[in-house]
């Protein structure tokens, strides 16, 4: 049933999840049918009321042992201790989730700056969005996220990463460089270190705060791990080029959030070598030669652009064919420039050798 009083997405979550939770308590406890069908019909607005006065207490309260049954679980649908000892560790844990995101989805609607600021709810609040971003879809992370930055601050949340990422090489990169931070300066402690073996997205926060509170630190991290790389650059076993291209997809598919786009731009650079400080330090003097001369060609061509005076063309009815000729082409010169520095670097002059053809 609707109720127009009740939009917010918060509300969505917890009004959805009722209804989930109903459907599989039909599937699991079908002699309860007739009482979970009532409780269903109960306007969105009354089971918001009911859920706190009956619920919270008891199933829905953060610190109840979750081994423990739960007792009354919607309105009017009691779970009893035969009842629980009975269920599958299955129905358990799916009984203990729904309720976990109800409560969680009602507690964070209903907080504020005032009475839910303390630092024992933002831990666990904290413990529960780090928890449970593997298992929530994008939308309803996204809400919460919102939510959670309203009420505490902070960095902006990464939602859940999809699959192809989270076995991706910069996400065992990212946990790399968090291990490389020095916990003391940055308030990280081993189990926040520990989080980013299951949740790849946790370490990409940490990253991102880290770099907030210092720019410096993500460069000085990435070239310390550089460093470690360097014999796997050189032997083959680490592609540059496709750690680049996944950090243009993770930019792709993350834009919304400007934090995480200006980090993997940063990333980006780093692999594809524009920084010719990282590719010396990967062991690619030649890409760092070409990151150098590629500056240089594209200063002398901003010069050139600047001094170069404004012109005009007067149509006469035709298209005048010579309008690009005495323009530079950045591209060429730039390949040319290219050639003559990596063929120095190899020792090759460019000559041809005696008695060739």
């Amino acid at each position: 049933m609707s109720d127009p009083l009740y939009d917010d997405p918060l509300d969505n979550i917890f009004q959805a999840k009722y209804d989930e939770f109903a459907a599989a308590l039909i599937d699991v406890f079908p002699e309860m049918t007739e009482g979970i069908k009532a409780a269903l019909e109960i306007l969105p607005s009354d089971r918001i009321k009911m859920y706190k006065s009956l619920v919270m207490p008891s199933a829905g309260n953060p610190k109840r042992d979750p081994s423990v049954f739960p007792g009354m679980v919607l309105p009017g649908i009691y779970i009893s201790e035969a009842m629980w000892n009975a269920s599958t560790e299955g129905t358990k844990k799916a009984i203990n989730q729904f309720l976990s995101l109800m409560t969680f989805s009602f507690v964070m609607k209903e907080g504020d700056n005032n009475n839910f600021s303390g630092e024992a709810f933002k831990t666990w609040a904290d413990t529960f969005m780090n928890q449970w971003r593997p298992k929530m879809d994008r939308a309803d992370f996204n809400t919460f996220a919102e939510r959670f930055k309203d009420l505490f601050g902070g960095t902006d949340r990464l939602p859940p990463f999809p699959e192809k990422f989270k076995n991706g090489r910069l996400a065992k990169l990212a946990e790399d460089i968090v291990k490389e931070l020095k916990p003391e300066e940055f308030g990280l402690d081993p189990e926040a270190v520990k989080q980013c073996e299951k949740d790849p997205s946790r370490a990409f926060e940490i990253l991102m705060e880290s770099t907030m509170r210092n720019p410096s630190v993500l460069q000085n991290a990435m070239k310390r791990i550089i460093k470690k790389l360097q014999d796997k650059f050189q032997r083959g076993e680490f592609n540059p080029r496709e750690l680049a291209a996944e950090a243009e997809e993770m930019m792709k598919e993350f834009s919304e959030n400007p934090a995480f786009v200006e980090m993997m731009e940063s990333l980006r650079k780093t692999f594809n070598f524009e920084d010719p400080d990282s590719a010396a330090a990967a062991g690619r003097p030649e890409s760092a030669r070409l990151a150098i001369a590629k500056a240089r060609l594209r200063q002398k061509h901003a010069a050139k652009a600047a001094m170069t005076p404004p012109t005009s063309t007067k149509f006469s009815g035709i298209m005048p064919t010579n309008i690009t000729a005495n323009k530079p082409n950045p591209s060429k010169d730039e390949d040319e420039f290219t050639s003559i520095l990596l063929n120095n670097n190899t020792g090759k002059s460019g000559k041809k050798k005696q008695g060739g053809k």
